[in-house]
């Protein structure tokens, strides 16, 4: 059974690579053929190159900022709803305590009952031992 499901997820990986495959390399041969091109077109017009190269160092900065801003913005919300989930989570955690100590208080109250009456047996088979041995 278990060499059924291994050649069965075996075969599903085969059926996915064959069909991510083609795809993948047609994807890889149209991007180098567009990166070849704009190269072209950037080489062979220096105004159009002098365009691109100040728009991309004119807005890496506020690009920066704005992957800043949105990392702080995403971790202020996940800080949130972690705290808020911890809260939820620690909410839960106390009540099951709060159940498991009054089951713990039972257990200990039921194992001190034992211990008395079998601490009570032990000493008098005790006692009956050395009275059987005096007599």
């Amino acid at each position: 059974m278990a060499i059924q499901s291994k050649i069965q997820s075996t075969s599903l990986v085969q059926s996915i690579t064959g069909r991510v495959g083609p795809a993948l390399s047609t994807v890889q041969s149209y991007a180098g053929a567009a990166l070849s091109t704009s190269k072209a077109i950037l080489d062979r017009y220096p105004p159009v190159k002098a365009f691109v190269y100040t728009i991309a160092g004119a807005s890496a900065v506020p690009i920066a900022i704005f992957t800043g801003y949105g990392a702080a913005t995403g971790a202020m919300v996940l800080g949130v709803a972690g705290t808020g989930v911890a809260l939820v989570q620690g909410g839960f955690l106390a009540f099951g305590g709060f159940v498991l100590f009054w089951f713990l208080a039972g257990a200990f109250i039921v194992a001190a009952i034992a211990t008395f009456w079998f601490t009570l047996a032990y000493f008098a088979y005790q006692v009956a031992k050395r009275l059987e041995g005096s007599a």
